[in-house]
């Protein structure tokens, strides 16, 4: 074109040397002046045409859609793709669109119970921790590292524990003030069960092992003024699943195996005990207290009351209670638990929180109606099912044989990964100084922190816009919501040294001797527990370490904890803010809306317990989650037709599950605001698919899983959590962008026309 343009102007130039005649003659013919003008014309509108044409191609090859060629695209692309089944319409069932393959590409391992992506992230981790516990040595490593590092050692001395046969057991009892064999009936030349109190040997048990049997002890915030710790008193599970113990016409095979379980265990033991009707007597012993529970509905509710009593209140009982109260002689109890603790309780100035009281004082009219054999041979049970699986390769196989029976596991877990998993569990601080060190790019982490302030501007705006919510309690949501305290990745100070020794200077490992390690270490965590009665709480404590595959929400700190093992791939890191928003952000969302869940919008700003919402915004509230209860009480998984899920038990992850959802995609639209080009690109191979549907495809696909039925069983039951597909399917349904996006039909079955939808 420009060529032409020069070309015009050189004619120009030539006309102005030519004759008059010459000149004359060439423009007397009007034909061919109007000829001319035409073609001059003509040409100009071309070149006009053109210019145009390359302008607007060039404006939209700049906001064409482009394949992003990173290695986190690339490698997303080829995962996500691996992972859908593109035969299932979408519309029609999401959750098998989006992780058809998935399931059919990852069935439960021999050695586990159920399989997704938090389970495969997490299976990493463990072996890069397993690396990093089993690497060379270095002199510049600190103590605590150090001590982590014996930890792993000592556990994975299996010929050691084995040489000790069952005499850490017998010790242990002993100590806890029971005879070594297992309780058996009386006779006129036995007794052993005259010197028993349950109390002492529950009170040492609870300070010495960590355990809680019969009711739970511990200390923590007072939920209704957090600035301040309390001890706590509560029900606990009787050692098998209550919901199962309550209905054994339905649950009568994994009675059963849980029968014979305690059964080989004890004749293991000592083969000379009647073990059957041992078992007998546990099981009935363990229904009974099943039945005198809170129920998980009651506890959750809004009537569920927490009573405070003084220390002299604990003790007599407080007015009205049964006579059978004084019997419970707590004072024996709560004098063994504080043994050797810095701890001296005060009768009238020690206030004691008594969250399931009814329970309370029905366990005390049980245990003065049921025959002291029974009551010892339960304690017995409680404490030695605990410790024998730390002993003897036998106790450990049995466990495994009655995890398969009950729950469908196939091969036994490694050595290896149950002995990561306890230094974690005692160390994971020090553990998570190698693993950042080595694993986390802490860069990420500025990243993250960036999502989750937009998945909190998110929320808020949603929270601005509710029709249902009074101007009072709104203000009240917004100042909390501001509050919630981030934590992400790591904390900072456990790169120093000389802070992260300090954390572990009163743990203890007995190099070689991993039964007494645990005793030590277990005894020193119940005493620092404890001995917090006197302090102020730690209102910046991480809830969970780095090396955890999870994030979480805490009602009392008001804080949502984010740590380095979930911010990696399929969560975090996946190329696409799309893909990134809709996983980690959704779970971000799911964390932040916890705080305003069934259970969450109980605590205020603070933390504390209180009625801070107007009734008639509260009425409205009710009505808005009473729906989402109805609409997941409607789902049953094909492999257990006869079960359903809970509604009611499940209702605050369902609620996180859908605000969630909801503030990653608006955090998502924020940030394409900030960012231009953030929509511009597309995973390769997979360009059809809009930055919109990517997020959809992100969140279903952190939920691709697989489970066996026994596992799957007990999480319909007893769980709070929906399964897997159930919180893609419910939460996608609820979603009108979701529908948008995918172009489902009114009336599909992801998108039906009534949606329930709260945050």
């Amino acid at each position: 074109m420009r060529y032409k343009v020069t070309e015009a102007e050189t004619d120009a130039e030539s006309h102005r040397s030519i004759s008059a005649g010459e000149l004359e003659k060439k423009w007397s013919s009007k034909k061919g002046i109007r000829w001319s003008s035409v073609f001059a014309f003509g040409l100009s509108l071309v070149l006009i045409g053109v210019c145009c044409f390359t302008a607007t191609f060039l404006l939209m090859a700049q906001q064409a859609p482009r394949s992003c060629l990173s290695e986190e695209c690339v490698s997303t692309a080829s995962r996500m793709l691996k992972a859908m089944d593109r035969t299932v319409e979408p519309c029609d069932d999401f959750y098998s669109f989006a992780c058809g393959g998935w399931e059919k590409k990852h069935p439960v391992p021999e050695w586990a119970t159920s399989w997704d992506q938090l389970a495969m992230l997490r299976e990493s981790l463990t072996r890069d921790l397993r690396d990093l516990l089993e690497a060379e040595d270095d002199p510049k490593l600190p103590r605590s590292v150090v001590k982590a590092k014996a930890l792993y050692k000592t556990c994975m001395d299996v010929e050691h524990i084995e040489s000790e046969g069952v005499k850490p057991i017998k010790r242990t009892l002993e100590i806890l003030g029971m005879q070594s064999k297992p309780p058996i009936e009386r006779s006129n030349d036995t007794a052993q069960n005259e010197t028993f109190l349950w109390q002492k040997t529950t009170g040492r048990a609870r300070r010495l092992l960590g355990l809680s049997a019969l009711f739970g002890l511990h200390v923590t915030e007072d939920v209704r003024n957090t600035s301040r710790n309390r001890l706590v008193i509560e029900q606990v599970s009787p050692g098998f699943s209550e919901k199962y113990l309550m209905k054994p016409e339905r649950f009568a095979n994994e009675i059963e195996q849980y029968r014979k379980y305690i059964a080989s265990m004890v004749s293991t033991f000592d083969s000379t005990v009647n073990a059957t009707e041992f078992a007998d007597d546990i099981v009935d012993f363990s229904t009974g207290l099943a039945q005198i529970m809170t129920p998980t509905e009651v506890r959750r509710s809004g009537t569920h009351l927490f009573h405070e009593v003084s220390i002299t209140q604990l003790i007599e009982g407080a007015a009205g209670g049964p006579e059978a109260w004084k019997e419970l002689k707590l004072d024996e109890y709560l004098k063994h638990a504080f043994q050797n603790t810095n701890i001296t309780l005060l009768a009238n100035d020690d206030k004691v929180i008594v969250m399931d009281l009814p329970y309370m004082q029905k366990l005390a009219v049980m245990l003065t109606a049921t025959d002291p054999l029974t009551v010892e041979r339960f304690v017995w049970w409680s404490i030695f099912s605990t410790i024998a699986p730390l002993t003897i390769t036998k106790f450990r196989d049995l466990g495994f044989t009655f995890s398969k029976e009950v729950f469908g596991l196939q091969q036994r877990t490694p050595r290896w990964k149950g002995c990561t998993a306890n230094v974690n569990a005692n160390f994971g601080i020090a553990l998570s100084y190698l693993y950042v060190n080595r694993h986390f790019d802490r860069k990420s982490r500025e990243k993250a922190i960036e999502m989750l302030e937009d998945v909190r501007q998110a929320f808020s705006e949603t929270v601005i816009q509710l029709d249902w919510m009074d101007n009072t309690t709104r203000l009240k949501t917004l100042n909390k919501l501001k509050a919630i305290r981030n934590y992400v990745g790591f904390p900072a100070w456990l790169l120093t040294i000389e802070k992260l020794d300090a954390h572990y200077n009163k743990t203890e490992i007995v190099e070689g001797r991993l039964f007494e390690t645990y005793l030590k270490l277990t005894g020193a965590s119940v005493k620092k527990n404890l001995e917090t009665l006197r302090s102020k709480p730690d209102r910046n404590r991480w809830v969970a370490t780095p090396t955890t595959v999870n994030a979480f929400y805490s009602a009392t700190l008001n804080s949502v904890t984010f740590p380095a093992g979930i911010l990696q791939p399929p969560f975090y890191g996946n190329g696409l803010e799309a893909i990134n928003y809709g996983s980690i952000g959704a779970i971000m969302g799911h964390e932040v809306t916890h705080g305003f869940d069934d259970q969450g919008r109980r605590y205020d700003e603070h933390g504390n317990l209180k009625q801070w919402w107007s009734a008639a915004t509260l009425e409205h509230y009710h009505g808005k989650v009473q729906c989402i209860i109805d609409q997941y009480n409607q789902y049953h998984m094909a492999q257990l037709p006869n079960y359903t899920v809970h509604g009611f038990n499940t209702q605050g992850e369902n609620i996180a599950d859908n605000g969630g959802l909801r503030a990653a995609l608006k955090a998502y639209n924020l940030f394409s605001t900030r960012n231009a080009s953030a929509k511009k690109y597309r995973l390769p191979s997979m360009e059809q698919y809009s930055p919109e549907q990517l997020f959809f495809l992100g969140f279903a696909q952190i939920w691709c899983g697989n489970s066996t039925i026994g596992a799957l069983k007990s999480k319909l039951v007893e769980g709070v959590h929906s399964p897997n597909k159930v919180r893609v399917i419910g939460t996608l349904s609820n979603s009108k962008e979701f529908s948008e996006a995918w172009k489902c039909r009114l009336g599909s079955p992801m998108n039906p026309e009534h949606k329930c939808v709260l945050w």
